[in-house]
């Protein structure tokens, strides 16, 4: 053990005197096009996993760099990827200009969700799509992530209660809970989060998307059973010293979001508020109820980075607070009734708060990190006359240290300490709150071999009730050109379930809730293949997409609602589930047009096997689709965004059939949104003011799928349910709002 503990400590000291033997400089420099600055550029040396964005000057530094001779990638999204030798000498400052060129060749945009380290997508060996923040509101305006996730290839929202309007993320149709959602790549959305949570996070803290479908477990624990989205917030360097968004609807919705970030000294700092509220009541479908959920919403967000003496990160710290008020049901229901036999109402009190940071220790180039993540989600509601209060809070801590062995192969390694509460007042935690403590370690190997790149990792969690768990992954990624890209990864999932936290449907109507027995962890086994292939087209290449997916589902737990009308019955599937399907996409920026576009659509069949019977999943797509196109009339200053989504049939609960003459499987259909945004001046512009204008109509066809609800003048009774939800519950809709940014 001593001799161990010595040989750490030897290995630790010769690191840090190295770097101090071997001194150090800066380099700086300045990112322009056509003579215009280029913010948000990934400045960096990847070999040292150092780097710096370009701020809305287009100005960059790079500090404490070790003296010696690198190659410095600048890359940013609509530009071609630069690459310039520059040598570092110690004392002394480099500086270097920086001429970029617009390109449609936008795969060089920097992700860290597929390796946990920094990255480009295009030499990230697990496919990684990235949506930055104005693709998903480039045809729709709304301060809530959820209404617009749905522009992300793969991924749809399903509603889960037509009163309340609870929904959840589907990844390739598998189930919302298996989604492991995280912020900033902290794994802190909790079951209970997955119910109303999501709703919290406002695009305007936002700067990109990055999903990952498949189980990613070995990074990220085992909940990531289907799947990953990491929200990326903004960088306080790379934001506007003050901006203002305020939008109205034609639903009456108003919302207003402010934001401001103080740079003083080694600090930078972003800090958001929004409010929403909407009070309207509308009834389109003639069931009585409000085809709109009644919402008072505030979400505070705070982000600040505290950068080292030589100005290199040191510290980050990020925290968010949550709150709602969200009421459904008749005109006359009130929150003055919750609780009532008489009116029939759903009305949630949402709290939540995050809390959420990262240390990087001096000295080690980065190598080392710690972070760490606190939350509180607490629950209190009224579901007709059923009341659930719930509270679940988790602390999360992970160390990492990243370390080159040779100039072609990199070690990640790290431990995780994960503590979860959650109470309610249901008989789930009849014998008080449930209490687990989840260790875990976790290691990956990246070796690049000439076109190759292989990853392997493993993963091992401890659960008090499971025992150990393991959790494997392996991918490679093949380039033989810079045009053409193969991927192909394998891995595990495993995750606990809470019925009442994740299931709306536990809660809501009038079934009731049956457990045949002590349900099993989920697990699952999954294989992905992908191949990107860059077509020539003159001076507008196209990028084409094509993704194979097969995920194989043990314990699958899924509610039966056929087995009794009255009843939702839970318990192990006896046999497995399956998710399988593909992809194709499609991604082309015109340079003689300014015109841009993405269209993708997703076959996949979800199905249950049980006792040789097979069945499709219920409310599982057959197919999804996603357009996008964007046009700006550049002499006018004037941009049109355009977003459609395409949605297949999906089985439906058979009862609903049988017994209130409901189809028993939906339409397919379509929705389709467009937005126009007038630019008055720009942030860029020598006077540092940015304003501009909006105009969105959404769903402008008008489609809606009539009344979710069964048994809709009986909402006391028992054949009352309120999950026949297939499509657009509210239909066209029309906002007008203003941004104001101040440089």
């Amino acid at each position: 053990m001593k001799k161990s503990v010595l040989i750490i400590a030897t290995f630790f000291w010769f690191s840090l005197t190295t770097l101090a033997q071997n001194g150090s400089g800066t380099i700086t420099g300045k990112a322009t096009s056509e003579g215009k600055p280029v913010a948000g550029a990934n400045v960096g040396i990847l070999e040292l996993q150092k780097g710096s964005p370009t701020n809305v000057n287009g100005e960059f530094e790079i500090k404490n760099v070790p003296a010696g001779t690198y190659e410095l990638q600048i890359s940013a999204v609509g530009f071609e990827k630069i690459i310039r030798e520059v040598t570092v000498v110690s004392g002394r400052t480099t500086t270097i200009d920086i001429k970029m060129k617009e390109s449609i060749m936008e795969l060089d945009q920097m992700v860290v969700t597929g390796t946990m380290r920094q990255t480009y997508v295009k030499e990230s060996p697990v496919k990684v799509n990235v949506v930055k923040a104005e693709q998903l509101q480039q045809g729709r305006t709304s301060s809530n992530i959820m209404d617009l996730i749905s522009s992300v290839n793969g991924l749809s929202t399903q509603l889960n209660c037509g009163v309340c309007g609870t929904n959840a993320i589907r990844i390739n149709g598998v189930e919302g809970p298996n989604t492991a959602v995280l912020i900033d790549g902290m794994p802190i959305m909790g079951a209970l989060a997955s119910v109303y949570g999501l709703n919290g996070i406002s695009p305007s803290i936002i700067d990109q998307v990055e999903v990952i479908k498949g189980p990613q477990s070995t990074l990220y624990g085992t909940q990531a059973l289907g799947g990953v989205v990491n929200i990326i917030t903004k960088n306080p360097a790379l934001t506007p010293t003050f901006s203002g968004d305020v939008y109205a609807k034609s639903t009456e919705e108003g919302n207003i979001n402010i934001a401001y970030s103080p740079k003083v000294g080694r600090f930078e700092g972003f800090v958001s508020g929004n409010i929403l509220r909407l009070e309207n009541f509308s009834d389109e479908n003639s069931d009585n109820f409000n085809d709109l959920v009644k919402q008072s919403r505030v979400s505070l967000f705070g982000k600040g980075t505290l950068l080292g003496n030589n100005m290199e990160q040191r510290l980050n710290f990020a925290t968010k607070y949550y709150t709602e008020n969200r009421t459904g049901g008749l005109e006359s229901f009130s929150d003055d009734l919750r609780g009532s036999d008489q009116i029939y109402g759903e009305s949630i009190y949402t709290n939540r708060f995050e809390f959420m940071s990262e240390y990087r220790p001096a000295g080690l180039n980065e190598q080392l990190r710690f972070s760490g993540a606190v939350t509180y989600h607490d629950q209190d509601s009224y579901y007709g006359t059923d009341w659930y209060d719930a509270q679940q809070g988790i602390v999360f801590g992970q160390a990492t240290w990243d370390q080159p062995i040779a100039d072609n192969f990199q070690l990640l390694a790290g431990t995780t300490l994960r503590y979860e509460t959650y109470n309610d007042n249901t008989p789930a935690t009849s014998d008080g709150t449930d209490k687990r403590w989840i260790p875990g370690i976790f290691t990956q190997g990246e070796w690049k071999a000439g076109d190759f790149t292989f990853l392997g990792g493993f993963r091992v969690d401890h659960h008090s009730e499971h025992g150990y768990v393991t959790a494997p992954r392996l991918s490679t990624k093949f380039s033989p050109t810079d045009m053409t890209t193969f991927r192909a990864s394998a891995g595990t999932g495993f995750r606990v379930v809470n019925v009442f936290t994740e299931d709306h449907a536990a809660l809501t109507g009038s079934r009731d809730v049956v457990f045949n027995e002590d349900l099993e962890p989920e697990e699952s086994r999954s294989i992905t293949a992908s191949l990107e292939q860059i077509i020539a087209f003159g001076t507008n290449p196209m990028t084409v997409s094509l993704d194979g997916f097969y995920t194989h589902f043990f314990n699958k737990i899924i509610p039966d609602y056929d087995q009794d009308p009255n009843l939702i019955v839970y318990e192990n599937l006896d046999g497995y589930s399956v998710t399988r399907g593909f992809s194709v996409g499609l991604e082309q920026n015109f340079t003689a047009l300014p015109l841009s576009y993405n269209a993708s659509v997703t076959i996949m069949d979800v199905y249950t096997e049980e006792n040789g019977q097979r069945q499709a999943l219920a409310y599982a797509p057959e197919f999804t689709g996603v357009f996008g196109a964007t046009y700006d009339i550049r002499s006018l200053g004037i941009s049109l965004g355009y977003n459609g989504n395409l949605m297949g049939p999906k089985r439906m609960p058979e009862n609903y059939s049988e017994d209130f003459g409901r189809s028993s499987q939906s339409p397919a259909y379509s929705t389709h949104d467009l937005k126009i945004t007038k630019e008055f001046t720009n942030v860029n512009d020598e006077n540092g003011i940015g304003f501009e204008a909006y105009l969105s109509a959404e769903n402008i066809f008008n489609y809606t799928q009539g009344s979710p609800l069964v048994d809709a003048a009986n909402p006391f009774g028992p054949n009352f349910d309120t999950i026949y939800t297939w499509g657009p519950i509210v239909g066209r809709t029309f906002s007008i709002g203003a941004r104001l940014n101040l440089r």
